[in-house]
C-alpha cells in the first residue's frame, strides 16, 4: 500500500505546492531585460499584489457553524459537547480555507478521553485515496509529517498512516517522494488501533468533481494566470512611475568637454528634481520629453482585477475597494454571485460536518446519534442586514402567519445558540414567577388577565 500511496502523493504534490507559493505570494518571475541592475529587481519584488488569499476570505468569511440540531428541537444535540471540546468553532476556520484553496481538505476522527478528538487535516500535508469519487470512506490515508533520521542515521521522513482499522507511524528514507526498495520502511511506533471500522478521515470537497478522475479545484488554482498577468502590469506601472515621473531633458548646441586623461566625453550635466542646467553657449537650447500616461497600466489593473472578481463570484468592490453612492438594492445585487456562492459551500461543508459528528459520536459510544441522518448542521447568518428592519419584519411574520415568536429568534443577526437558550431560561423564569403569583394573590400573570381559579386548573 505504502509505495502506491508515495507515487499518488508525488503526482499530487507539483500541484499542491503551486497553489501554496500563490497564496504565499510567490509566481513565476516576470520578465525583464537581460541586463539589469538591483533597482529592476526592487521593482519586481513590489510589483506583487495578491489577491489571491482575499478571495479565499471573502468565501470563508461567510462560514461558520453554530450548532448541530434535529428539525424539530432547537437545541444542539449532545455531540455538540465534543465540537467545543475540540475548539471547532476556531479551527474550523482552518478546514474551510483550505478546501476553498486547494479544493479539498480533510478532518480526522479517533477515540479519547473524555472525548474524541477532532483534527483539521491541510491538503498540502495529507494524500487520501477512495475507491470511488463518491464513495464516504477513503480506503487509506496518508499524512507526511515531519523529517526524521532513519535507524542508519540517514536522512528520512516520517509518515502517518491511516485504515479502517489502524494508525501506523512509519519511516522512509529521503524526502518521501518516492520509495525504490519497500524493505527500507522502518516502523516508527506500533500501529494504534482506532476500532472505528471505517479509515476516520471525512473530506471536504469546495466543488463536487463532474468527470471522473478529475481534481478538485479549489478557488485559486483558475485565478493564478490572472494575478500574473496582474503582477506584469504593475511592474510596468512601477517602472514608468520611477523612469518617467521627472520628465527627461534634452539640450542641444552645447561644447562638450572631454576627459583629457581618456578623451571620453563627459557629460555636462547631471539630471535631478533639485539641479538646474545652465550654460554660457549662446547657441544652447533646453527642452523636455512629455511624461508616460498611466491611465493604460491602471485601467489595465482594474480590468484584471474585475475579471478575477467575475471568474470568483465576488464582489467586485470588496477587490478594489470602490463603494460609491450604492442603493441597498444595488449592493444586494452586487453581493447576489457571493450569496449563492455561499450557499453551495454551506451545503457541501454542511454534510461533511455531519459525518463528522456522527463519527465522532459513535467514537463516543452514542449510537442513537451516530444513526441519525436527520440532524443538520446549523450555519451563522453572515448576511448584512438593518437590525431595525429585521425585527419589524420578524415581529409582522409572528403575527400575520402565526409563528411562535421563539421560533424566529435564530432569525436574528448575531444571536448564537447560547443567546436563545439563555432567552429561554428567562421567559421560563418570567412563566413560572407568572403562574406562582396568580396561585397567591388570583392577580394576572405574565400573560395577561386570567382568574385564579383556571391558574389552579392549569
Amino acid at each position: 500500500m505504502l509505495p502506491g500511496a508515495l507515487a499518488i502523493r508525488s503526482a499530487e504534490s507539483a500541484r499542491v505546492q503551486r497553489i501554496a507559493s500563490a497564496l504565499r505570494g510567490e509566481f513565476r518571475e516576470s520578465y525583464m531585460p537581460k541586463t539589469y541592475d538591483r533597482e529592476y529587481k526592487v521593482m519586481r519584488e513590489r510589483a506583487i499584489a495578491n489577491w489571491l488569499p482575499l478571495v479565499v476570505d471573502v468565501t470563508a468569511e461567510n462560514l461558520f457553524v453554530e450548532g448541530f440540531r434535529r428539525p424539530d428541537s432547537g437545541d444542539d444535540l449532545s455531540v455538540w459537547d465534543i465540537w467545543q471540546a475540540n475548539r471547532l468553532q476556531m479551527h474550523q476556520t482552518v478546514v474551510h480555507r483550505s478546501a476553498l484553496a486547494y479544493g479539498v481538505s480533510y478532518v480526522t476522527v479517533r477515540p479519547g478521553d473524555p472525548f474524541p478528538v477532532i483534527q483539521s487535516a491541510p491538503s498540502t500535508s495529507w494524500t487520501v485515496h477512495y475507491a470511488e469519487p463518491g464513495d464516504e470512506w477513503p480506503l487509506w490515508a496518508l499524512r507526511r509529517m515531519r523529517s526524521v533520521q532513519m535507524s542508519d542515521d540517514s536522512d528520512g521522513t516520517l509518515f502517518e498512516l491511516w485504515d479502517d482499522a489502524t494508525v501506523t507511524f512509519v519511516r522512509v528514507p529521503g524526502d518521501g517522494s518516492s520509495l525504490d526498495d519497500p524493505s527500507a520502511v522502518e516502523i516508527h511506533e506500533p500501529p494504534v488501533a482506532h476500532g472505528l471500522g471505517v479509515c476516520p478521515v471525512v473530506r471536504f470537497v469546495n466543488r463536487l468533481p463532474m468527470d471522473d478522475g478529475a481534481v478538485p479545484v479549489g478557488e485559486v488554482e483558475p485565478l493564478i494566470p490572472i494575478q500574473e498577468r496582474l503582477n506584469e502590469t504593475t511592474l510596468g506601472l512601477l517602472m514608468a512611475q520611477n523612469y518617467s515621473a521627472f520628465r527627461q531633458r534634452w539640450a542641444t548646441g552645447l561644447a562638450i568637454p572631454r576627459d583629457p586623461a581618456t578623451g571620453q566625453a563627459v557629460e555636462p550635466f547631471s539630471a535631478a528634481v533639485n539641479r538646474l542646467w545652465m550654460t554660457d553657449s549662446p547657441t544652447a537650447q533646453f527642452g523636455e520629453f512629455g511624461q508616460t500616461d498611466l491611465s493604460g497600466f491602471l485601467n489595465s489593473i482594474e480590468a484584471g482585477v474585475r475579471g478575477m472578481a467575475a471568474i470568483a463570484q465576488v464582489p467586485v468592490h470588496t477587490l478594489l475597494g470602490s463603494l460609491v453612492n450604492l442603493s441597498a438594492e444595488a449592493l444586494t445585487a452586487a453581493q447576489d454571485g457571493l450569496r449563492h456562492k455561499v450557499d453551495e459551500r454551506r451545503t457541501l461543508f454542511g454534510e461533511s460536518w455531519a459525518q463528522v459528528l456522527r463519527l465522532a459520536a459513535a467514537a463516543a459510544g452514542d449510537l442513537a446519534t451516530a444513526e441519525d441522518t436527520s440532524a443538520r448542521i446549523v450555519w451563522r447568518d453572515t448576511e448584512s442586514r438593518s437590525l431595525p428592519a429585521t425585527v419589524d419584519g420578524l415581529g409582522k411574520a409572528a403575527q400575520m402567519l402565526g409563528i411562535p415568536p421563539e421560533g424566529l429568534w435564530s432569525r436574528i443577526p448575531g444571536v448564537t445558540a447560547a443567546d436563545i437558550a439563555y432567552w429561554r431560561t428567562l421567559k421560563d423564569n418570567a412563566a413560572v414567577a407568572g403562574a406562582m403569583a396568580q396561585f397567591f394573590t388570583g392577580s394576572p400573570g405574565v400573560d395577561g388577565p386570567v382568574p385564579a381559579a383556571q391558574g389552579l386548573a392549569a
